[in-house]
């Protein structure tokens, strides 16, 4: 396994390359510079040149962690190659005012402050965001909101090892599909969140008073579901015998015997409710944004047709995959805030 660390300039990626004692890791910008010693006084040519030299290299490796840079400014450094090289895509996301402090106090990052820092960083993640989606690849952000800066980065590296160990949202999709291919009796699938899509409430609260500042960030990639597992370790409930929210007759009137919950919802919440719906759901620490993306677009793979419901940002991905979109709004008829500014052509609201 190949894992690629992304960030922007002096986001501290190589801070967090020099806690991992697990894996074999690569510091980019010195191994580039030793295939390639006058790699600094080159033009942009010739520096993704030797950026391709260096992956070229690397794909005969099978197993490392190495930084990298997706463009410096309005320059992108990211080459095919990389693209090729990495199995594993991780970026490091860091508060745009914190970024442009460290900037302002190195001499080597301050030409950067010319730059839109908030738009450079969201851009660089949605590309390659977009990246991994096109190539079937494992994309996660590593945020930490609220401060959107880690002071200690226990759970990054924590992280890093659940994914050498395994730990992988597009493998976790392939097994979902595999079930539902062969549950499924028919041509056309149905796939749905389930809080405040299938149900109006969010079921963690609403069971278990479950509050997180997780997603705060908008990321909602798996290391996000994965720092949600982790949290739901820390709470207590009883076995539950009644359910203590209400369902959303709007989507409930499109159930039907080939449809499939795909939540990052409690596991033993929505055990509860999948047996009162009789309808099989899929959740855990591997369900999140790219999960539900990765099954709807690999059952189209498999000649399926897809009709999708969700809410927000978690179920984003996946509503504009699907053949059909549809896009649960609050009871005033406004979207979830985790859509703003969001492309929402093609799904269709109910």
């Amino acid at each position: 396994m190949r894992i690629g660390l992304y960030g922007m300039p002096t986001a501290g990626k190589t801070h967090v390359l020099n806690q991992l004692d697990f894996i074999d890791v690569k510091l980019g910008s010195n191994f580039l510079r030793e295939i390639c010693p006058d790699f600094d006084s080159k033009d942009e040519i010739g520096k993704n040149m030797a950026r391709e030299k260096l992956a070229s290299m690397l794909l005969r490796q099978d197993t490392f962690i190495m930084d990298g840079h997706y463009k410096f400014g309005d320059k992108v450094s990211f080459t095919d190659m990389d693209g090729k090289l990495y199995d594993v895509f991780l970026y490091l996301y860091i508060s745009p005012s914190i970024l442009e402090k460290r900037m302002s106090e190195s001499e080597k990052n301050r030409k950067y402050l010319c730059y839109d820092i908030e738009k450079w960083q969201l851009d660089e993640i949605e590309n390659l965001r977009e990246y991994c989606h096109n190539k079937n690849k494992d994309f996660y952000v590593l945020d930490n909101p609220a401060n959107n800066v880690f002071g200690d980065v226990t759970d990054i590296v924590e992280f890093i090892r659940s994914i050498v160990n395994g730990f992988s949202c597009k493998l976790f999709a392939e097994k979902c599909v595999e079930q539902i291919l062969q549950r499924a009796t028919s041509d056309v699938i149905t796939l749905l969140d389930g809080d405040k899509t299938i149900i109006k409430e969010d079921s963690s609260h609403a069971v278990f008073n479950y509050t997180t500042h997780i997603y705060d960030g908008n990321f909602y990639t798996g290391y996000q579901s994965w720092m949600q597992a982790k949290e739901f370790k820390a709470y207590r409930f009883e076995e539950l015998n009644e359910l203590p929210f209400s369902f959303n007759e709007n989507v409930c009137k499109a159930l039907n015997k080939d449809s499939f919950i795909l939540t990052s919802g409690h596991e033993r919440v929505w055990s509860f409710i999948s047996s009162y719906l009789d309808i099989p759901f899929y959740s855990g620490a591997e369900m999140a944004a790219e999960t539900k993306f990765f099954i709807a677009k690999m059952l189209q793979k498999a000649g399926k047709i897809i009709n999708a419901y969700g809410d927000g940002m978690n179920d984003y991905y996946m509503l504009k995959q699907a053949d059909k979109g549809y896009l649960v709004t609050k009871a005033d008829g406004t979207v979830s805030k985790s859509l703003k500014k969001k492309d929402l052509g093609g799904i269709e609201f109910v």
